[in-house]
């Protein structure tokens, strides 16, 4: 394996360095372009301003063979990267004909010629630079020659970035495999850790990243020498330590393998939800091709709603209260029959950060099942999540019905 060279990546944008935004580019990018010879050894956030990031540049350059740059390159006013870029290289800049063509059309969708005029300044090309002509919205990215190597300018949103990223690296010849992402619900990150070091014990040449969100982790393997064959021994070999709360090898998320594996064995699936609002079913139509399984979902927020729409006894709201045993079995069993499902799972907790009692804390949530496939109408012990943020409960009580409803149709 030959050695690797240095890169940089820099991110543009004051809503990222004043916590507006969360910065999910240098993640993605570090990841590809460490398949292609390089080694990310800085990664840094600049903000809309045009002589701190020349000057961040002006080293940049001169230090590492590669460069990337995402962010700053629309028709705004603080659209600054290409300004910057040319002082740090001491180059001028001039509008490209093609991209000026390009841009015509978009013009006109501009009632003050002064937001026209900016609209071109997107035409405007580093001297000696390779453009980058856009699949996605309106900029252009740019390869230009610098001291060290590379300096590579691409757009900040994703869909625009990534096909513009692909091509840059397409002239590199891979060095290692594809990382191998592995996802996993139900257990604790460190519990997930120590599993996955189990099994990569008996593995040679491959670094362990493991990630968590409520509700999910993610095991990451990345080829350090072993090859592609190695990585799928290792990823199978972690699956069968971490066991059932592992639902995917392949990268997939929980409510893609949920589509894919219902689809697979022509099961059709309801969601009843309260506390959740809608998460599980939005997690669920996210993945294309969904409606081929997905039937629909009643966010029933009001005992009212629960009562009329999932056909939940009042009286049994009022005795047991909305957040119990009985009503979430009730809210599953209203849906499947409601939408004419084969699987059916409820959800219905307390978020907080009020609405909570002694016996029925902030974070305690009931899941209902029920089902043609399974065992008929049960409901899962509540699970108390006390101390967890409104944002963290909801989120892992989505992820808990999803994977309630993975369980049921492997049953299938």
């Amino acid at each position: 394996m030959r050695e690797r060279q240095s890169a940089a990546i820099v991110t543009i944008g004051s809503e990222l360095v004043e916590g507006l935004r969360i910065d999910t580019n240098t993640a993605e990018i570090a990841r590809d372009v460490s398949r292609f010879g390089f080694r990310v050894d800085e990664a840094i956030s600049v903000g809309d301003d045009e002589t701190v990031l020349a000057d961040t540049l002006r080293r940049l350059v001169h230090v590492h063979p590669m460069v990337v740059v995402t962010g700053g390159l629309g028709p705004t006013h603080d659209d600054v990267t290409r300004d910057a870029a040319a002082a740090a290289l001491g180059i001028t800049m001039e509008a490209d004909p093609a991209l000026t063509a390009f841009l015509q059309p978009f013009l006109a969708r501009h009632s003050d010629p002064r937001s026209a005029a900016q609209v071109l300044t997107q035409a405007f090309v580093l001297q000696g630079a390779e453009v980058l002509p856009p699949t996605n919205g309106t900029a252009a990215g740019q390869v230009v020659p610098t001291p060290a190597g590379s300096l590579v300018l691409l757009p900040g949103p994703p869909r625009e970035m990534r096909p513009m990223l692909a091509r840059v690296l397409d002239r590199f010849t891979p060095d290692r495999a594809e990382p191998r992402e592995l996802g996993v619900t139900g257990l604790a990150e460190s519990d997930v850790q120590h599993a996955a070091q189990t099994a990569l014990a008996a593995f040679d040449g491959i670094q362990l990243t493991v990630l968590a969100k409520p509700g999910d982790v993610r095991v990451i393997l990345l080829d350090d020498g072993a090859g592609e064959a190695a990585l799928d021994r290792a990823a199978n070999a972690i699956a069968a330590e971490v066991g059932a709360p592992c639902y995917s090898t392949d990268g997939s998320t929980l409510a893609e393998t949920i589509v894919a594996e219902a689809a697979a064995r022509e099961v059709t699936i309801a969601v009843a939800e309260s506390c959740t609002g809608g998460l599980v079913a939005a997690a669920l139509t996210d993945v294309p091709g969904s409606s081929a399984v997905f039937l629909g979902g009643a966010v029933t927020y009001s005992n009212a709603a629960k009562s009329r729409l999932l056909s939940v006894d009042p009286e049994d709201l009022k005795f047991f209260g909305a957040v119990s045993r009985e009503v979430a079995q009730q809210m599953a069993e209203g849906a499947l029959d409601a939408f004419g499902a084969d699987i059916a799972v409820s959800v219905t907790g307390i978020a907080g950060p009020a609405g909570g009692s002694n016996e029925k804390p902030v974070g305690t949530v009931w899941f209902g099942v029920a089902s043609r496939v399974g065992e008929g109408v049960d409901a899962q012990a509540s699970v108390a999540w006390n101390g967890a943020s409104r944002e963290a409960i909801r989120a892992r009580a989505a992820s808990s019905a999803l994977n309630l409803i993975r369980r049921e149709v492997l049953k299938a």
